[in-house]
């Protein structure tokens, strides 16, 4: 159905737009979510992971990447995809936007260096995590990576995504 058949019916467009990214260290087999404050330039301010809008011919994959790269200056030691695509709708844009959500894995010492849309970051537990993430989306999300790579980690190769020169392959 194409986007202008579909408003004619009163219903919005629906397209895969964003990513969020949900960085952890490991420390002592202990994981501990990176968890960003929005500075509430574009709006309220909120703690979430890290997010963003997929550039036009760009794979939801290597968006996860490049703003995890852009809003904290860190890098992917592993990315796993998450089962819990999620939908949005951008009531100002008159669109369901679905969020692709990833884990991201960084280095045990890693310091994020904060883009100005984020003004402090901590890293937290996964209850903190799910304390702090005012949608739920966010927190099932949070709730899928626990479940199905922290405390699975015998099946975590199943979500991993590898990038290599070729192209995107996902595990399964």
């Amino acid at each position: 159905m194409t986007e202008s058949k579909t408003r004619a019916e009163g219903w919005p467009a629906h397209r895969v737009t964003g990513v969020d990214v949900w960085p952890y260290r490991l420390l002592d087999g202990t994981a501990e979510f990176l968890l960003l404050h929005r500075s509430g330039r574009d709006g309220s301010p909120f703690w979430q992971g890290v997010s963003g809008w997929i550039e036009a011919g760009e794979a939801p994959h290597l968006t996860a990447l490049r703003e995890l790269r852009e809003e904290t200056e860190l890098e992917a030691v592993e990315l796993y995809s998450v089962d819990a695509v999620f939908d949005l709708y951008a009531w100002k844009r008159g669109t369901v936007e679905a969020i692709v959500p990833f884990a991201a894995l960084v280095a045990a010492d890693a310091e994020p260096i904060l883009s100005e849309e984020h003004d402090e970051w901590r890293w937290g537990p996964l209850d903190e995590a799910l304390r702090l993430a005012p949608y739920e989306p966010q927190r099932a999300a949070l709730r899928r990576i626990s479940a199905d790579i922290l405390e699975r980690p015998d099946l975590a190769h199943l979500y991993r995504v590898v990038v290599s020169s070729e192209g995107p392959e996902k595990s399964r």
